[in-house]
């Protein structure tokens, strides 16, 4: 249970309460084949999508530390999650390294620089949500949402528009076009309905 719940669930949410429904499910249902599992500090990979809005750019420069490469890769997803709690998993991230940025979340856990539990509290999470986008998976299943183009909000219209041209009509068909791009070749897709 422990492997499985580390290392091949993943999950995603805009709504925060639901997100944390859904860890809770996961490690009830986890506990059931594992009575023990509470004491491995099993931590679902099950989030709340954050958006890069309201980063603190302090927090940023004490994170990337002068690394021009770690610098690079955090700009990229800060632009591209830009609005991320409007789009959700719709939104295409770019593959940057994240091993690097996880190695650099190790070294601060050990720091004693007054920026640490920010980053470990803001940047990390918003890390973790972007590495769950941009990954490829073998199974993919969602509920998405059912929203015709004519009652989206503007920024959303304007997002599917560019980005899911030709599924700009509802968000289900942007969503559907999505989940085929996250699942591995002769992966699985599942829709809820």
């Amino acid at each position: 249970a422990k492997s499985i719940v580390e290392n091949n669930l993943y999950g995603l949410d805009i709504d925060e309460r639901a997100a944390q429904l859904a860890y809770f499910a996961v490690m009830m249902k986890a506990r059931q084949y594992d009575r023990r599992l509470f004491n491995h500090g099993v931590q679902p990979h099950v989030y709340a999508i954050r958006g890069s809005n309201h980063l603190n750019p302090f927090c940023v420069d004490y994170f990337v530390n002068g690394d021009a490469k770690l610098k690079a890769d955090m700009q990229t997803l800060i632009e591209e999650l830009h609005d991320a709690k409007e789009y959700g998993s719709i939104l295409n991230v770019t593959n940057v390294d994240f091993d690097a940025m996880y190695a650099r979340f190790d070294e601060i856990r050990s720091d004693i620089n007054i920026m640490r539990e920010a980053a470990l509290n803001e940047l990390l999470p918003f890390v973790q949500v972007a590495h769950i986008i941009a990954q490829k998976y073998d199974i993919v299943i969602t509920n998405p949402p059912y929203l015709n183009a004519s009652y989206m909000p503007d920024k959303l219209k304007k997002f599917v528009q560019s980005n899911y041209a030709d599924f700009k009509s509802d968000l289900f068909a942007a969503f559907a076009c999505r989940i085929l791009q996250m699942c591995k070749t002769n992966g699985h897709v599942g829709l809820l309905m």
